[in-house]
């Protein structure tokens, strides 16, 4: 039974390289009718295409490409047989010395690199029976195949180069495991086997980043340092009340502006204040209770997970207390507008009409109406709430602010709602592995959005984010539970799998980072996954299992 699940696992990973190696960059000046949309060259939500993916089957559609986009990528396993067919007989064409060497049917995808376990998923070779040539079309098409639809090499390439910066204060990789013999190792490693990774270490990294930052913080700001008060453990019975009281809190903020009835903000604050005191104690606790809870995309859920992601990045940044509340009225209070618009326009699975993408802006002026009429929110957080859809290019709305326009609380407000937005499964988009959420940030920093702000936010929130799922390289999937924060790439995990992928009867707690080595090597983080992978339901684990396995009472 084992060699056969092995088999159908090579079958399957061998047909999704091929489907992901028929993805092309198209210009969108070169879009025709029959082509389906896979990506697209910025964030979905900052465009009326509300459907993750999509047949191009009208001029409109390709138009409203044009004025949004500079280029999308086009999936030809969905894309229309005479779209097929044209690009098809351009490839014939091709001359066989113009195929890229990474293209070539006969070379086989390398292995991760055994030093960033945020690197690439790996990959098995393709049977040669399904091997098939993937060639950039020559002629007026700007076409390109990738293998990754979401993130282009340039990016990965500087997110690896980051991540290799910041895994660890001393910079130094896998050979140090922060006792002298390991740091001496470590020297020695780069002085006579030539490390390839960047000089610069996490310190310089992330003073340059925070300096950057700092000429955006009000000049009163007195900035503090954080450290865990409390186990994981010991914070979880906590963060379980916390995150289950400031949903309900919400949920009847949405029930009284739904109806009229002015909003009570106090109660929103307190229940943001208690929020605050749990993730200063120990962050970890209410990200695990977060992403455990049912993938949902309403409202006050969303809300708290924002909330939690920017009070995440503030203390990561040393925002006091008070500051760190701003942070998170902004996050559970931003998209309350969504409230007095159409659950239907909400979900719709296409393109949203002019009229109805204008429409679905307006629930930034909307929440502030709502919320004006309670009381008066403290600046910082109407800031924020104001300026969540802005973007540094100024393609953002509802005001299209351009670079310095863009306060610090909106820049992170941006971040923090689109990181959690890419990760939810909504009903027009399967969700991204965080880990790909964060290289999407990545991308679009510089752009979009402030990339010391993109930097500094990854190190908040980690590589491998607590709650999401991972695949170690024995082949089994895992769930993050806690950061090593001296070593933020080996985590304690909750494993759920046998290699195989098949689940396992008891969930497993491992600690990578105290873990000794075995004949295979270090057991390590292969690739980040996103929710629902290989069936595994996130909240079929939430918390009774894990208390189980610290000895926390559920």
């Amino acid at each position: 039974m084992q060699a056969s699940r092995e088999q159908l696992m090579d079958g399957d990973d061998a047909v999704t390289l091929i489907t992901a190696n028929r993805r092309y960059q198209v210009a969108t000046t070169d879009l025709q009718l029959g082509m389906f949309i896979a990506e697209l060259d910025r964030p979905w939500l900052d465009t009326p295409f509300l459907l993750q993916g999509f047949l191009a089957d009208s001029q409109v559609e390709i138009d409203t490409l044009r004025k949004c986009c500079s280029y999308v990528y086009v999936d030809l396993e969905q894309s229309s047989p005479e779209v097929v067919d044209a690009i098809r007989r351009t490839e014939s064409q091709q001359p066989e010395g113009d195929v890229p060497p990474q293209s070539k049917s006969s070379e086989k995808p390398s292995a991760p690199e055994p030093t960033l376990a945020a690197a690439d998923p790996p990959t098995r070779p393709i049977p040669e029976h399904l091997a098939t040539p993937s060639r950039a079309p020559r002629g007026n098409r700007v076409y390109k195949t990738r293998a990754d639809v979401r993130i282009s090499s340039d990016t990965r390439q500087r997110f690896r180069q980051f991540v290799r910066a910041t895994s660890s204060p001393m910079g130094l990789g896998d050979v140090d495991d922060g006792s002298p013999l390991g740091r001496a190792l470590a020297w020695l490693k780069r002085c006579f086997a030539g490390d390839p990774r960047p000089k610069t270490g996490f310190v310089e990294r992330d003073r340059a980043s925070r300096d950057a930052i700092r000429g955006w913080l009000p000049a009163d700001l007195a900035l503090t340092e954080y450290a865990d008060a409390r186990s994981m453990e010991q914070e979880l019975p906590r963060a379980r009340g916390t995150f289950a009281r400031c949903e309900d809190v919400l949920r009847t903020l949405a029930a009284d502006i739904r109806i009229g009835r002015i909003p009570q903000i106090a109660e929103v604050a307190s229940a943001v204040d208690d929020i605050v005191a749990s993730m200063i104690d120990n962050p970890d606790a209410l990200m695990w209770v977060g992403r455990m809870r049912d993938e949902d995309i309403n409202t006050y859920n969303h809300g708290v997970k924002v909330a939690l992601y920017l009070i995440s990045l503030g203390r990561q940044l040393g925002f006091p207390k008070k500051e760190l509340s701003h942070l998170g009225l902004i996050g559970v209070l931003a998209d309350v507008g969504k409230i007095k618009l159409p659950r239907a326009l909400l979900d719709k699975p296409g393109m949203l009409a002019p009229p109805e993408f204008r429409l679905i802006k307006e629930h930034v002026r909307l929440g502030l109406d709502a919320l004006r009429e309670a009381g008066t929110l403290p600046p910082e957080a109407e800031l924020g709430i104001a300026q969540h859809h802005e973007r540094l290019d100024g393609s953002g709305y509802p005001k299209g602010l351009k670079g310095n326009d863009i306060s610090i609380y909106g820049r992170m407000a941006a971040i923090a709602d689109s990181f959690a937005a890419l990760i939810t499964p909504r009903a027009y988009a399967n969700p991204s592995a965080p880990q790909d959420a964060l290289m999407n940030l990545y991308e679009w920093a510089g752009t979009s959005f402030h990339e010391p702000l993109v930097e500094q936010f990854v190190q908040a929130v980690g590589v491998f984010p607590v709650g999401s799922l991972i695949e170690l390289s024995s082949g089994e999937v895992a769930i993050v539970v806690a950061h090593n924060r001296v070593r933020r790439l080996e985590p304690r995990v909750l494993v759920l799998t046998w290699p195989d992928k098949s689940p396992l009867a008891e969930p497993i707690e491992r600690d990578l980072l105290s873990q000794g080595k075995t004949a295979q090597g270090r057991l390590r983080i292969v690739r980040g996954l996103p929710a629902g992978a290989y069936g595994l339901k996130l909240r079929d684990y939430y918390m009774a299992d894990v208390a189980r396995a610290n000895g926390v009472p559920a």
